[in-house]
């Protein structure tokens, strides 16, 4: 029993410390922010986590947990390569909009010096795993016979980062719609993108 109190109470303070990353970023970030937000007291945190970056670390881990699971899973699929690649685009453009812990652990690897190691860079995790998936594309025939293997996964992880920024940003002012202009999804962004890029990778 204690044992489980003691998970669950680590859980609050990842996902805690989750929003407040993703709110101001590390260095803005306060331990008595996250703390309060996760309604432990300063010092059950500091049980649990002795320093704000142990508690970042922990973070990037179970937001690589949890992005490399779903990403597994669509690697089993069967299908063509190339859907599956397209299949894990969304997903993660999905993870990003709307998973904080996964947010968060992203933006932690770009705000801090975070080991080359796909456990805890989620980015390396999502492009090695994109890359896979393209490599069997190349092996079935549904990535197009003249397009590279490495710049192809390049360009749908530019996909899912171009994606959940321009949901983020009011772009429609920037094309003339006005600021009233509803915006649209990060899922509707890649859908757009990907029928101005797919031909040049698939015929599929």
């Amino acid at each position: 029993m204690k044992q489980e109190r003691a998970e669950r109470t680590r859980a609050r303070l990842v996902r805690a410390a989750s929003t407040v990353f993703d709110d101001v970023g590390y260095e803005r970030a306060a331990l008595s922010a996250i703390s309060e937000r996760a309604q432990v007291t300063k010092g059950a945190l500091t049980f649990h986590f002795a320093a704000k970056s142990d508690l970042a670390r922990a973070v990037q881990a179970e937001a690589c947990r949890v992005s490399g699971a779903v990403l597994a899973d669509l690697a089993d699929r069967q299908g063509p390569g190339f859907e599956i690649a397209v299949d894990m685009a969304d997903a993660l453009v999905r993870m990003l909009q709307g998973d904080i812990v996964v947010r968060a652990g992203a933006r932690l690897a770009h705000e801090l010096e975070t080991p080359d190691d796909p456990s805890l860079h989620c980015q390396l995790n999502w492009l090695g795993t994109l890359f896979r998936a393209l490599r069997r594309a190349r092996a079935d025939g549904s990535l197009l016979s003249g397009v590279e293997v490495r710049p192809a996964t390049g360009l749908l992880m530019s996909l899912v980062v171009g994606a959940t920024s321009m949901s983020r940003s009011p772009a429609e002012i920037a094309f003339g719609d006005g600021p009233f202009a509803s915006r649209r999804s990060t899922q509707e962004w890649l859908v757009r993108m990907l029928e101005v890029v797919r031909p040049a990778l698939s015929e599929r």
